[in-house]
């Protein structure tokens, strides 16, 4: 099956209260989260970024791939610099793009990237 480079990418976020407590305990830093990866597509890149900011940055994924159907904890490093809502970019390895605007990351713990009307 051949996907276009046009394929979209739709995101759905899925937190609960008591994975909030455990993945608090678990994590040092209340931003980090877990990378699901519903989609049919394997992710080359992962950009976060604080909304409102103009550029990407770095890919977060550095030459890892996050295949298909798995995931992966996505630990911020550094100074805390207090900010919460993060855009959230994801590259497919065939250039497909995905994104989630406006993220609170200090409120959920799993952010969930599927196929578009999944």
């Amino acid at each position: 099956m051949r996907i276009s480079r046009s394929w979209r990418l739709t995101a759905s976020i899925s937190a609960a209260a008591a994975a909030l407590l455990i993945a608090q305990s678990v994590f040092a830093d209340q931003r980090d989260f877990t990378l699901q990866n519903n989609s049919s597509v394997d992710l080359a890149s992962v950009y976060v970024s604080p909304s409102g900011v103009d550029s990407w940055g770095s890919d977060a994924m550095g030459t890892d791939v996050l295949p298909a159907g798995q995931s992966v904890d996505m630990n911020f490093s550094g100074p805390d610099d207090a900010a919460c809502v993060y855009d959230i970019k994801v590259v497919g390895t065939q250039g497909e793009e995905g994104y989630l605007y406006k993220v609170d990351l200090c409120s959920i713990s799993t952010v969930t990237f599927s196929d578009s009307g999944n």
